[in-house]
């Protein structure tokens, strides 16, 4: 008599995901690249950059994701992997369109101050954060996931609403907007309440 075993895969958590990326595991960082490309793609289409150009800065931001977490950057990670691997692929392509041009508008006419870029650049860099950055990220570190994570996709990622409403399957972006709206008063009261 034989039998038979149907295994289905086990889903890993973010932290066996972290864990692998840190042993140097190519299938997980693939697993990673496969999952995310089409929608990294559609996200970073905002900065008008050609295809070839698109696919270099991802490959070049999976090759960052799996270095930073072997330098145990990503050991506290208070974001999903997705959010971190987009805001490095969204720092990068800002980077190249930057040096294309001096002034550069995304499809939704923002255009990134210096201070924006400065913050950007010393999270992901790990430099040293000023006294305000600590207490955002102590401040996100105490909120509830829903809020951390819109917070998150919204100012770190630069989620639009509408992209964030269709990525975490809000009804409708009025929704996503008063929620936005309520947890960036919550983590302002909490930043608040630190400094009395």
């Amino acid at each position: 008599m034989v039998l038979t075993f149907i295994l289905k895969p086990t889903l890993m958590s973010e932290g066996d995901v972290i864990f692998q990326l840190k042993k140097g595991d190519r299938d997980t960082l693939k697993k990673i690249y496969l999952e995310h490309k089409r929608e990294f793609f559609k996200f970073a289409n905002r900065f008008h950059l050609k295809d070839m150009d698109l696919e270099d800065i991802y490959q070049d931001a999976m090759i960052a994701l799996m270095e930073n977490a072997q330098k145990g950057k990503m050991d506290d990670l208070g974001c999903s992997i997705k959010t971190y691997l987009f805001s490095i692929g969204k720092y990068m392509a800002y980077n190249h369109a930057r040096n294309k041009s001096k002034t550069y508008h995304t499809k939704d006419d923002y255009v990134f101050d210096k201070h924006e870029y400065e913050t950007m650049d010393s999270i992901l860099e790990n430099e040293s954060l000023s006294f305000y950055q600590k207490k955002i990220v102590d401040g996100l570190k105490k909120m509830g996931n829903k809020c951390r994570e819109i917070l998150t996709l919204f100012y770190y990622s630069g989620l639009t609403i509408e992209e964030i409403m269709s990525a975490q399957g809000y009804e409708n972006k009025n929704t996503v907007k008063s929620q936005k709206s309520r947890c960036l008063k919550s983590l302002k009261e909490l930043i608040k309440k630190e400094n009395e």
